[in-house]
């Protein structure tokens, strides 16, 4: 009956998408002046793909409505915020392509979940299939967002191309930009013209610096700035030709090494996620065939250790997913600094109880444990504070003193329920291979007579064994000899005695316990784990930083602290130790380079940084980076391999987490299963050439 509800339940949140569209279609009649206000707009618009106005109306209305539902808030404002960061759309724009998303991503996962409900036919299946699909949603919108970011990056390649082209007959960055913008995508289009907007303002330091704030990668946000220098200052002839021409070529080389890395690790890991998770999926089908030929196996899954095994399973599964998916990201809205919006840990940390709790676990100011702490979120690029982090670490410890908790009660209810309703097959015997009907009917029936036994005693009255033996000898046929009667009454006292002992242990408590304490630290771990992958992603930086300086050398009015604020302005994993270092620069420049060697102690940064201290006073800024044109191919080469030992190190990483859930499967379903009856076989046979 459970199964049907959740079927039909599933059923309804399929259509829900088709109720609302009905619903909203309804709604016209209120509101007609104003959608053909918006539908105008949206024609009169040139970068605007004409779509059908209907279908717009449709979206924009759905983007109000689902912003007042608490379900789907948090949905469109995550993907809203992804969006915003890699196109600069308009707000009737990004509303549209921000409910398609949504609306796509609601159709897969409800579709998945109502196949499950149809196939599965159980309420384990269904209930993991919903948090499957809670996991494929983050997938999905993932999905759909690099996608839109990988475009961007190619088009933007082509868009340099163009550019290229348009300058070489006009000498003209400004024009030669627009010209380039006409040629392009929608996504890119925009952009273009915003560069252009922003060489041709009245203010172009203010434009260039709004500019900045909203650019969704690294490569837009320089190129702008390069071609602001060059109206300013004019393209400057160096000894391989025009140096905005030499830029653009540094830019297209590297966005096609970053093309390249990014489609060879999707290629390496995107499947592995799908391995990690399979496990899952796989051990229910994998459970039926063990119990349909090996029905012994039944009472392994069904006991205390399957259960745990079962459990593990998930756990790693789900910790070698969230991992993989660490190492493959490659987009650069992970790496930006996360704002907006207000967190659920502010929210909870600002009650007073919570705060006297919580304030209790925060290590105290001044101390190792703290400044170890500060670093760690600083260098993982978490967006929380130690008292957040700390709400969510208490949190997430609680849900898994109660999850464990909850599973060992569920558990000894499912172990009594077993005991009363499976069938009960004789000890005697192997028992393997399939069941046939007589002998599971045979087995059925033994079940219905112990039940009927069971039901008419009291367990907690002294002297039950014996009146169990009485309603034994009264209830039996009199075929029944005295030693098959025994042995039934034998085997209803040991039911009766194994129900009575279902209930939560104190070793359960202190498990549950446990798992707290264990999960307490799981936030750091992952933090850590993060911090190592971001270190293998430093080199890839510092090669990035090197083509940067090769361009802004050759600038005659580039000083040091022109290069650190274009180079924070560049950075990710280095950008805050720069902003820190950009911070004392006023008070000190050599000590505020001597500290941000300190702070970020990378072998080939410090270098960088050295040749900077040198430009301080004795050399010029080119005469300081001059190796890096006679040593560009050295260079280049090295950027090459570095890639290649880049994409190495995570595959293997991926590799070895991504089939830890498959090697755990098959040695939690297959082989302590196989050993378990093994020995309880064993056991049994060892018992019965005893007694003969």
């Amino acid at each position: 009956m459970s199964v049907k509800l959740l079927i039909i339940l599933a059923s309804a949140l399929y259509v829900v998408p088709i109720v609302l569209w009905i619903i909203l279609r309804q709604l016209r009649k209120k509101s007609g002046v104003q959608e053909e206000t918006i539908t105008s707009w949206m024609n009169r618009q040139p970068g605007i793909k004409k779509e059908n106005p209907k279908l717009n109306r449709f979206y924009q209305r759905s983007y109000v409505r689902s912003a007042q539902i608490p379900i789907f808030r948090g949905q469109v404002r995550r993907i809203r915020q992804r969006l915003a960061v890699i196109s600069p759309y308009d707000e009737l724009t990004i509303r549209k392509e921000t409910m398609k998303i949504t609306y796509s991503v609601l159709l897969i996962v409800v579709g998945l979940i109502l196949a499950l409900a149809l196939f599965g036919r159980s309420v384990s299946v269904v209930l993991l299939g919903m948090i499957g699909c809670l996991v494929l949603n983050g997938m999905l919108i993932d999905l759909f967002v690099h996608r839109v970011e990988n475009r961007l990056l190619k088009d933007f390649r082509d868009f340099l191309e163009d550019n290229r082209h348009q300058f070489q007959a006009t000498r003209m960055a400004d024009e030669a930009i627009y010209e380039a913008a006409q040629l392009s995508g929608h996504d890119m289009k925009l952009h273009g013209e915003r560069m252009h907007g922003v060489l041709t303002a009245k203010d172009p330091d203010r434009s260039l610096a709004a500019y900045y704030e909203v650019a969704p990668n690294r490569y837009l946000k320089v190129f702008t700035g390069i071609a602001r220098m060059i109206m300013e200052y004019g393209d400057k002839t160096t000894a391989k030709g025009s140096l905005y021409l030499n830029a653009i070529s540094k830019f297209v080389q590297d966005i096609n090494f970053d093309l390249l890395r990014r489609n060879r690790l999707s290629y390496q890991l995107n499947s592995l996620t799908v391995i990690a998770l399979a496990p899952i999926l796989l051990s229910f089908p994998l459970q039926r065939w063990a119990e349909t030929y090996f029905p012994v196996m039944g009472e392994f899954y069904e006991g205390r250790i399957g259960l745990a095994a079962k459990l593990l399973l998930y756990a790693v599964a789900i910790a070698a997913y969230v991992l993989i998916r660490k190492l493959a990201e490659t987009e650069e809205s992970r790496y930006t600094p996360k704002s907006g919006g207000i967190r659920w840990e502010k929210k909870l940390y600002e009650y007073r109880p919570i705060r006297f709790v919580v304030d209790r676990f925060v290590p105290q100011k001044h101390t190792k444990a703290h400044y170890s702490l500060s670093r760690l979120i600083k260098e993982s690029n978490s967006p929380l504070m130690i008292e957040w982090l700390t709400v969510r670490r208490l949190l997430l410890s609680l849900c898994a003193v109660l999850f464990v908790s909850g599973m060992f009660v569920s558990a000894h209810i499912s172990q009594v329920e077993r005991i009363w309703n499976s069938p009960t097959y004789l000890k005697g015997g192997l028992m393997l291979g399939r069941i046939d009907d007589a002998e599971r009917r045979e087995a059925e029936e033994r079940t219905s007579f112990d039940r009927r036994i069971m039901q008419e005693i009291d367990a907690g009255k002294s002297g039950w064994e014996a009146e169990v033996r009485s309603l034994v000898r009264e209830s039996a046929a009199s075929a029944l000899s005295d030693v098959q009667q025994n042995e039934m009454a034998t085997r209803i006292v040991e039911k009766l005695s194994q129900a009575d002992s279902e209930y939560l242990k104190w070793w359960e408590v202190l498990t549950a316990v446990a798992a707290g304490i264990g999960v307490y630290f799981v936030p750091l771990g992952i933090m850590q784990f993060q911090r190592r992958i971001r270190g293998m992603e430093m080199q890839n930086e510092v090669d990035q930083f090197r083509m940067l300086i090769s361009i802004l050398s050759q600038f005659d009015r580039m000083s040091v602290q022109n290069i650190l604020e274009w180079m924070e302005r560049f950075g990710i994993i280095f950008k805050p130790a720069l902003q820190r270092c950009l911070l004392d620069y006023d008070s000190g420049s050599a000590a505020a380079l001597r500290q941000l060697k300190t702070e970020a102690p990378f072998p080939s940064f410090v270098r960088m940084i050295e040749r900077l201290e040198n430009a301080l006073e004795r050399i010029s800024i080119q005469e300081a980076f001059d190796d890096l044109e006679m040593e560009q191919e050295y260079y280049r080469e090295q950027k090459k391999e570095t890639m290649d030992r880049l994409i190495e190190s995570k595959a293997n990483w991926g590799r070895d987490i991504g089939f830890a859930p498959v090697m755990f499967m098959l040695g939690a379903y297959i082989i302590v299963p196989f050993l378990y009856v093994s020995f309880m076989q064993m056991k049994d046979l060892i018992t019965q050439l005893g007694q003969i």
